[in-house]
């Protein structure tokens, strides 16, 4: 937990990123288990009772067990694949997924879930899911741009955080309408997991502005996810 605020300088980016904390981890943790983000509509389906005791388990999770995952998820996002050593990336992954081993029988409860779905129903819980993210970063820009005018606030700092938060409705609104477009889904994980690497102090803010680039030319171009990031979830999937 040391390097949690060592972001010091960057106060007004982290007075965001504190305030919608819980909102943050379960929009990160929606994008890699959306069944849970479209609860709702299975409610609609009659079939909500049937799985109600198993997603309470996996939406009730206590501060620890929150902090235990992201601060492993952010550390894997913040392995530099270009430049860092093959074999201590390696280690290091290695390391961070046995740390994940207690997450396993959870995952397997989702995956069973999810199971029960036809391809059709799989396709609106991913797209209801999406629309509920969508809602929820609406709210976080809404308070940034609150901020901004704010003349003790630094503007600029608030802008690159709105700025991503921005390309990345971007994407969720394509995912939508593709739902199945797997570069999307890589796309939106690991970004939401860079912002919160970032309030970690794990990545730079030279390196969240680098982020903010590197989505913009995937929106204009629609590009080839960077090596980096198909790499990273990967590991996200194992």
């Amino acid at each position: 937990m040391e390097s949690y605020y060592s972001n010091t300088q960057y106060k007004s980016i982290n007075f965001i990123l504190d305030v919608f904390a819980s909102d943050i981890f379960e929009i990160i943790t929606w994008i890699r288990r959306p069944v849970v983000g479209a609860v709702d509509y299975l409610r609609s389906m009659h079939r909500l009772y049937n799985i109600q005791s198993e997603l309470n388990q996996i939406l009730s999770l206590d501060i620890n067990t929150k902090e235990k995952l992201l601060d492993a998820l952010t550390d894997i996002v913040s392995i530099n694949i270009y430049e860092e050593d093959l074999e201590e990336i390696e280690k290091r992954i290695e390391l961070k997924l046995s740390e994940l081993k207690e997450f396993d029988e959870t995952f397997k409860k989702l995956k069973t879930i999810t199971k029960r779905l036809d391809p059709h129903q799989r396709s609106e819980v991913n797209r209801l899911a999406l629309v509920k993210l969508n809602g929820r970063i609406s709210s976080i820009r809404d308070e940034i741009k609150s901020k901004i005018w704010d003349k003790n606030e630094n503007a600029s700092q608030l802008l690159v955080l709105d700025q991503m938060f921005l390309l990345i409705q971007e994407l969720i609104k394509k995912a939508i309408k593709k739902v199945d477009d797997i570069d999307l889904w890589i796309m939106l994980s690991v970004s939401l997991l860079r912002i919160e690497a970032f309030h970690r102090g794990k990545i730079t803010f030279e390196d969240l502005q680098h982020d903010v680039s590197e989505l913009s030319l995937f929106n204009l171009k629609e590009e080839t996810i960077p090596k980096n990031y198909n790499a990273v979830f990967e590991v996200l999937e194992a």
